[in-house]
């Protein structure tokens, strides 16, 4: 186990040093990318800056 900054909130976090994809977010942040990306459906191009 190694420990890492979270990209997104910047806590200390936990993950396996032998992973194939090496984590930049904890738990938390991963759950709530998911989240969001699973909405990007409904994003329309009227809300996306330029």
């Amino acid at each position: 186990m190694i420990k890492k900054n979270c990209k997104d909130c910047g806590k200390e976090f936990e993950t396996l040093k032998r992973s194939r994809y090496p984590r930049k977010y904890c738990n938390k942040c991963s759950a709530q990318r998911k989240k969001d990306y699973e909405k990007i459906h409904l994003i329309t191009a009227d809300e996306c800056e330029e």
